[in-house]
Parts: C-alpha cells; sequence; structure tokens
C-alpha cells in the first residue's frame, strides 16, 4: 500500500526549476520534464553533471539505546557494525525471503536514518513497529524537515569542491559528513553550529554515475535548488532521465522492479545488499538457502527493443511459446531511437533469441 502523503516537491517555486509541468511521482507532484526537453538533462549527467529533484524519498530517523541491534535483526544488511557517518543499503523481507522494501541506511552519532522510498513509507514505519517489543527505540518520519538535491556526473567532485568536501573521490558508497561552516552559510543560508543535521552531504551513486545528494532543511529549498543551477552550473535533470540513467545502470527500483515476488539475490543488489556473515534476520533462511544451493531461479537483466510504447507492465517475456520472465521497466531512451528496460529472466537460458513480450510479441533483446 502506497504512502496516502501526497505533497508538492519544495523546489516547485524556484526560479530555476523551469519544470513544463508537475506530475505525481511516487507521492510528490516534481518535474515530469524541464523546458530544455529530456535530453540536456540526461547529456548534463553523462558530459558533466545533472540536478536531480529527489522529493520523491522518504526519512526515518530511528533514535534510543537499541537502534542498531534492533534494526540489525531485521534487514539483510549489518547495522551494529556501521561506524558513525557510514552507511550501507539493504532489504526489509518477510519470513518467506520476499522483498517488503529497500533502504539506504546512514550512521548518524545519536540516531539512524533509513532512506526509503516516499510510496511505501508508511508500510514500512507498520512493519518496523510490529517488532517493536520492549526495545529502547523510537521512530520518527521526518521527511517533512528536510528537502533533497542529487547531483550525478563526472563532475560531481567539482562541484562537492565548491560545496566543502574535498575529499569526494575517497568517499565510500553512503558515507556522509555534515556540511563544513563556510558551504552551510552560503548565501546565508543556515549554520550547522545550530541545527548539526541542518544541511547533510551523502556520497550516493542514485543514477550508476558519480553522485551525492545534499540534505537542506525545507525553508531554504528554493534558494539551494538556484545556487546549484545559476552558481555551481549543474543542468536540471527529470525523474524520467533518472528513471533512464538507471536503467542502463541496472538498478532496480522498488514497486517497478521489486515487488512482493522479488527475493534480494533476484535482484543483482547482492554484493552491495545482503551481509551473508550476519547471521539470523527475518527471511535469512530463504536467502541463505539460494545462496549455500547456488539456486536463482530468476535474475534481473537489462533489456532492449524497438518498440515498446502501448504495453502495460509488468507484462511477461515469452520464448518458443513459454513464458520465462517478465519486464517491469521500459522507457523511450532520452536521446537514441530504441526503447530501454530492465525485467526478469529464468536463469540457465542459453539461445535468447526469438524473445518477446506483449500482444502481438514484439521482439525484445538482453542487453549484456
Amino acid at each position: 500500500m502506497a504512502s496516502e502523503m501526497s505533497s508538492t516537491s519544495p523546489f516547485a517555486e524556484s526560479d530555476f526549476y523551469n519544470s513544463r509541468n508537475l506530475r505525481e511521482q511516487r507521492g510528490v507532484r516534481m518535474a515530469a520534464e524541464y523546458e530544455e526537453g529530456l535530453a540536456e538533462g540526461y547529456r548534463g549527467a553523462h558530459e558533466g553533471c545533472a540536478l536531480f529533484d529527489r522529493s520523491d524519498r522518504g526519512l526515518l530517523e530511528v533514535t534510543g539505546s537499541d537502534r542498531k541491534a534492533w534494526l540489525h535483526n531485521l534487514v539483510t544488511n549489518a547495522v551494529t557494525t556501521l561506524d558513525d557517518n557510514s552507511g550501507n543499503y539493504a532489504f526489509a523481507a518477510d519470513v518467506k525471503g520476499r522483498i517488503l522494501f529497500d533502504l539506504n541506511i546512514l550512521c548518524l552519532p545519536d540516531a539512524l536514518w533509513l532512506d526509503i522510498d516516499l510510496a511505501t513509507i508508511d508500510d514500512a514505519v507498520a512493519h518496523l513497529e510490529r517488532f517493536l517489543i520492549t526495545e529502547d527505540v523510537q521512530i520518527r518520519n521526518v521527511t517533512e524537515q528536510y528537502a533533497r538535491l542529487g547531483v550525478a556526473g563526472p563532475n560531481a567532485g567539482q562541484v562537492a569542491k565548491a560545496l566543502g568536501v574535498g575529499n569526494f573521490p575517497a568517499l565510500p558508497t553512503l558515507a556522509h559528513v555534515a556540511a563544513s561552516e563556510s558551504a552551510a552559510q552560503i548565501g546565508s543560508l543556515e549554520s550547522p553550529r545550530n541545527e548539526s543535521k541542518a544541511i547533510r552531504f551523502i556520497r550516493h551513486d542514485f543514477a550508476g554515475l558519480p553522485g551525492f545528494e545534499w540534505l537542506v532543511t525545507r525553508k531554504n529549498a528554493c534558494v539551494w535548488w538556484d545556487h546549484f543551477v545559476d552558481v555551481l552550473n549543474v543542468t536540471p535533470a527529470s525523474a524520467a532521465e533518472l528513471d533512464a540513467l538507471r536503467i542502463e545502470a541496472g538498478i532496480p527500483w522498488l514497486g517497478r522492479d521489486i515487488d512482493e515476488r522479488t527475493t534480494p539475490p533476484e535482484t543483482g543488489q547482492i554484493e552491495r545488499g545482503i551481509d551473508y556473515h550476519k547471521g539470523c534476520y527475518l527471511g535469512q533462511e530463504v536467502v541463505e538457502r539460494m545462496r549455500s544451493h547456488n539456486v536463482l531461479p530468476r535474475s534481473l537483466v537489462r533489456l532492449c527493443a524497438e518498440d515498446g510504447s502501448g504495453l502495460e507492465l509488468p507484462t511477461p517475456l515469452h520464448l518458443d511459446g513459454r513464458e520465462v520472465g517478465r519486464v517491469t521497466s521500459l522507457m523511450k531512451h532520452p536521446i537514441e531511437v530504441h526503447w530501454i528496460g530492465l525485467g526478469y529472466l529464468k536463469t540457465g537460458l542459453q539461445d535468447l533469441a526469438g524473445l518477446t513480450c506483449g500482444e502481438p510479441g514484439r521482439a525484445i533483446g538482453v542487453v549484456a
């Protein structure tokens, strides 16, 4: 069940947001396309830097002395070993090993931040609270306190340096730091002396390219958006362009490529999302059985097609008249003539010539 919260992006009134129209994206009305068209943001991400509205992400704050040990037992990755200002990616699964939601876990000195798809934030809270018994743990939805910008592209390090984060290349995935005082006071915006969490830099390749996220208080959202575009020369890019980039990088999205049928190993995110040495957690028995027996029923693959218009997703994949998988994401490429997508295929298939989807069947290919 999706979150009932529906709002407008905190950046929508920015002078440089330049959106042709706003469209609901996972519970938030945000830019569907910018005045420059889909191509400019996509090119910006590959050739320089692109700026993304990340308002479709939710944020839970978990506090209390038992927070690490409690969460450690509920997700697929290790939490108790996280150091301050570090983080990791994980899944929350049910007892059958099926994914309920995925999340980025950020460890702050006095809290854990859980970065979760906004569309499932209410369900995530309900699931987590089911396993609160006597633990000293408090869960708060702090999504509405923050605005989030994302930057991706080969020049992301230069932009990070301009914000006072000079060690960008050395930061591991999901490492995060409070902004330096000089960066925080750009345009007399906000000071970390008063709010230690007011501005936070998170190293995150969310588009499959070098990138980071910049969390600020919502009251200053528009000023920061305009600063990134007008001063730091970062090109605005829409949700559709981010969709294309993450499909090209093989990054699955909850509600699209991750659903109640999906187990963590099938998503292709095993290396960063599952710790096989951490011990028990919900769904661990199923996930471990798949690993130890080397049994993977399906695996995520990248797809391409000449024409994907009119297809209702998800749609089955067929080979020689039998169903062998499903297409979960499919879109027209921003600058090329073909369509790109993601889907699941049964493992062990050898010759994929003749793979089709839709009725009548349309040829679809698997990208190496």
